[in-house]
C-alpha cells in the first residue's frame, strides 16, 4: 500500500518493498508535482493514480531510480560488459566515453528523453562525424538502455525513436578479375622475400577472409589432405592498449571451414617451405608461434604489415588503390555474379546473417538478379 505525504507543493509516494536479506525494509519512493492551474479534486485523483503506477512498477521491479546515466554506465561496464563483450567492442565502447558523458552522462537514466539522444546526433554530425560513426555511438548508448530495459529500470529504450543522419549510397569500388590476377601475379614476380605477402592477399583473394582471420591462422588450422581452411580465431590490435591479442573470430558464425583450390595449397606448401628455411637459418633466434604468417625471426606478423605493405606496393607497381578489404569485397563480389545464393555467400564470408550479406553486397545482388531476368526474357523471347 502506498503512503503518500503532501510537501509545499509536491507529494512524496512511499512503497514498501519487502525486506533486505539483513531484515531492513525497502523503501521506494517518487516525488509527484502537479501541473499549475489544476483543481484539488484533479490533484488528488492524479496522485493516487500516480500511487497506483509506481507501486505497479515497484512490484515488477520497474521503480524509478535517481541514478544517473553515466553512474549507471559504469556500472553496466564492470557488471556486463566486461564478462560478455569481446576486447575489440569493449575497447571501442570505453573509447566512446569521452563524447557520451559530457552529452548524457548527469542525465538520470529514467529521464532520458528522445530529445536528449537526437541532441546527442545533431551535436555529433557538428562535430563533422560521418553518419556510420554516430549510429555507432548511439548504438553504445541504446546498448546500455537496453540493459536498463531488461532489468526493469526503465521501462522503454528512447533511442528507437532517433532520427540518423543520411548516409550517402556509394558503390563499392571492387577491383576487377584482371586487376587482381595482374596484383597477384606481381607479388609472386617479387621474390623469396615477399613470399609472405604473395601467399596471405592470394588466400584473401580465395577465402574473401577478413585480415584479423588470415594472421589468426596456424598450421594445424589447414588440412592439406582433404584440402581445408578452418577459422577459428583472429588476430587484432587494440589502439586503445597498444597491444596485439589473439581472440575468437567477429561473429559465431565467423568459426567456419572453407574448401581450397589445389593452386592455394601449393602456394600454402611454398610457405611452409619459406619458414623452414628461415628457422634453419635463424637456428636458436627462431621465434615459434605457429602461425602461418609471420615476420623473418618467425613472430607473428604485424597487424598492420599486409596494409603497410599493399599501400607501398600499390604505389609502387602504379595499380589503383585498394585496402586488404577490398580483396574481401572481390570474393563476395565474384561469387554473387557466379549465381552463388545469398546463404553460401554467407556462410563463405562468416556473417552473422544473410541479411548483413544482402545488406553490404545489395548491389551486386540486384545486378545479379538483373541479370537472371534478362536470361529468362532472351529464353522464352516473346
Amino acid at each position: 500500500m502506498a503512503t503518500i505525504t503532501k510537501r509545499g507543493n509536491t507529494y512524496r509516494i512511499r512503497i514498501s518493498c519487502g525486506y533486505s536479506v539483513d531484515g531492513k525494509q525497502i523503501i521506494k519512493s517518487m516525488t509527484y508535482k502537479p501541473r499549475e492551474g489544476m483543481s484539488e479534486k484533479q490533484i488528488e485523483k492524479e496522485v493516487n493514480r500516480q500511487a497506483v503506477l509506481f507501486e505497479e512498477s515497484c512490484k515488477k521491479g520497474q521503480s524509478v531510480t535517481a541514478v544517473k546515466f553515466e553512474t549507471f554506465a559504469r556500472e553496466w561496464f564492470k557488471d556486463y560488459a566486461e564478462i560478455r563483450l569481446k576486447r575489440l567492442t569493449l575497447c571501442n565502447y570505453h573509447r566512446m566515453e569521452k563524447r557520451v558523458y559530457p552529452a548524457l552522462g548527469h542525465i538520470r537514466i529514467d529521464r532520458i528523453t528522445p530529445l536528449d539522444i537526437q541532441k546527442f546526433v545533431c551535436t555529433l554530425s557538428a562535430d563533422g562525424l560521418a553518419p556510420s560513426s554516430v549510429r555507432n555511438y548511439v548504438r553504445f548508448v541504446s546498448v546500455i538502455l537496453n540493459y536498463a530495459v531488461k532489468k526493469r529500470v526503465i521501462t522503454y529504450n528512447p533511442c528507437a525513436a532517433v532520427d540518423y543522419p543520411e548516409a550517402q549510397e556509394t558503390e563499392r569500388d571492387i577491383y576487377t578479375t584482371e586487376e587482381v590476377k595482374t596484383l597477384l601475379r606481381l607479388l609472386w614476380d617479387e621474390g623469396e622475400t615477399r613470399i609472405p605477402f604473395a601467399v596471405f592477399f592470394t588466400l584473401a583473394t580465395y577465402t574473401g577472409c577478413r585480415k584479423g582471420e588470415l594472421l589468426g591462422l596456424e598450421w594445424k588450422d589447414i588440412d592439406f589432405v582433404n584440402q581445408v581452411v578452418f577459422i577459428r580465431r583472429a588476430y587484432y590490435y587494440s589502439s586503445a592498449e597498444h597491444t596485439s591479442y589473439t581472440d575468437t573470430p567477429k561473429t559465431r558464425k565467423s568459426q567456419r571451414s572453407l574448401k581450397l583450390p589445389a593452386c592455394v595449397m601449393d602456394a600454402l606448401r611454398v610457405l611452409k617451405e619459406w619458414q623452414n628455411r628461415h628457422r634453419e637459418q635463424y637456428g636458436a633466434s627462431w621465434i615459434e608461434s605457429d602461425r602461418l604468417f609471420t615476420a623473418a625471426d618467425g613472430s607473428p606478423m604485424r597487424v598492420s604489415a599486409p596494409y603497410t605493405f599493399l599501400k607501398s606496393f600499390i604505389k609502387r607497381k602504379g595499380l589503383r588503390k585498394a585496402t586488404v578489404h577490398s580483396f574481401r569485397h572481390f570474393n563476395a563480389s565474384v561469387l554473387i555474379e557466379a549465381g552463388v545464393d545469398v546463404v553460401t555467400v554467407q556462410t563463405a564470408l562468416g556473417h552473422s546473417t544473410a541479411t548483413t550479406t544482402l545488406n553490404i553486397y545489395s548491389h551486386a545482388f540486384s545486378n545479379a538478379q538483373t541479370r537472371a531476368m534478362e536470361a529468362i526474357a532472351n529464353a522464352i523471347n516473346l
